[in-house]
């Protein structure tokens, strides 16, 4: 009997060589919303695992990452061994200030908005860090993705889809607020592609490997949106 290959931790490694000759790993959905980053400034923020900062410069962009220092740690050893030219300023990219602006491009990375304490005032803060014309692009946890849950072996919606401090469990804003938060700062929302997943990290619907995947991806698990500054 053929024995189970067990994944091994390299599998999983990002080689810094494919970025060093020009590779680019963003999604479809993405490409196409940050293709034409040519000589554009761009601020990545969180730094993720560095390969959206790596794919845009690229692209061609001017790219600053900006986030923690735990953060900025992480994506160290990526970003110096592929040699790209990749700026990194240490700070809280949920502040209600972002630094080197204006920028061209800001890019939300995954995970970003599950930690901001007010989308308000972040929505101000990206406004007033954008040039006139800017985008900015968000590909982060769809809020649908939390609300999942198992009950004798079914899957079931467990938690409510709008904000419940009781819960615990649900999404902290609901795609609605978030796109009304955008607009009261004076950006648009162009564009919104929603997915049962994203390609290059997990959402909470993944934890559920016991249900199958047609099951599981009848909710949305990720987003990416796409806003202008007129």
């Amino acid at each position: 009997m053929a024995a189970t290959l067990k994944p091994d931790l390299s599998w999983y490694e990002i080689d810094p060589a494919f970025y060093e000759h020009g590779g680019v790993g963003l999604s479809p959905e993405e490409d196409d919303v940050l293709s034409e980053c040519e000589g554009l400034k761009v601020l990545v923020m969180p730094a993720g695992g560095g390969e959206e900062a790596l794919s845009l410069v690229n692209l061609g962009a001017d790219v600053t990452v900006f986030d923690n220092a735990e953060g900025l740690a992480k994506v160290r050893d990526l970003l110096d061994k592929s040699k790209l030219a990749v700026r990194r300023l240490e700070g809280d990219p949920t502040a209600d200030e972002l630094p080197g602006g204006p920028y061209d491009i800001i890019y939300s990375g995954f995970g970003l908005l599950e930690t901001v304490g007010s989308l308000d005032e972040w929505a101000k803060a990206v406004e007033a860090a954008l040039n006139t014309g800017g985008r900015l692009v968000i590909h982060d946890v769809h809020p649908m993705a939390y609300i999942a849950g198992v009950h004798r072996g079914l899957f079931t919606v467990a938690h409510s889809y709008f904000a419940d401090e009781e819960d615990g469990m649900g999404p902290a804003w609901t795609m609605g607020e978030l796109i009304t938060e955008l607009g009261l700062a004076g950006l648009a929302t162009v564009l919104l592609e929603e997915s049962p997943d994203s390609e290059r990290y997990p959402t909470p619907i993944d934890r559920f490997q016991n249900i199958r995947i047609d099951v599981r991806w009848r909710l949305a698990g990720a987003f990416l949106l796409l806003a202008i500054k007129p």
